[in-house]
């Protein structure tokens, strides 16, 4: 078994989820940062929940296991 573990920089990833999002044009400045900010938010603590994951449990997943696993992490995610 191996004692390295797939990082993924939350950071990052949530700052780079943000850069290739699509602005609505419609709202307002305050409507965008809010929908930005939960998104960013959102991504990161994706992201940081994915990095407790051990790299030797997703292995031994079947893809069906890790579909479901993602799923129920995005099921709190906000509708904006």
């Amino acid at each position: 078994m191996s004692d390295n573990y797939l990082q993924i920089d939350p950071n990052e990833f949530a700052m780079q989820v943000i850069a290739t999002s699509h602005a609505d044009t419609n709202l307002s400045n305050s409507a965008l940062i809010k929908k930005n900010l939960t998104l960013y938010l959102e991504a990161y603590y994706l992201i940081d929940d994915f990095n407790h994951l051990e790299v030797s449990n997703l292995e031994q997943m079947k893809q069906q296991q890790i579909s479901d696993l993602f799923d129920k992490m995005l099921s709190g995610r906000f509708n904006v």
